[in-house]
């Protein structure tokens, strides 16, 4: 079964998010800073990174900024 070309373009641009955290262990970036390093706009990338928030990847700091959980959150998925 094949996912909707929505929810498809959803988890490629989740997954964009993600590696720019992965890559650089300790990288603090803002929702402008994501945005512009993924190639996606501000807006979009606020719901990925809330949405790695939530699902315990990524925790938010002061001054906007979001940095890797300690935690060792899983990679979000999206589903539907």
């Amino acid at each position: 079964m094949t996912q909707p070309l929505q929810t498809r373009r959803f988890n490629e641009a989740l997954a964009r998010v993600q590696h720019l955290f992965m890559q650089t262990p300790g990288v603090k970036l803002t929702t402008a800073d994501a945005a512009q390093m993924a190639g996606l706009d501000r807006q979009v990338c606020r719901v990925l990174l809330r949405n790695l928030v939530d699902a315990g990847f990524l925790e938010p700091r002061l001054g906007g900024m979001f940095v890797r959980s300690s935690r060792g959150g899983v990679l979000a998925r999206h589903t539907e």
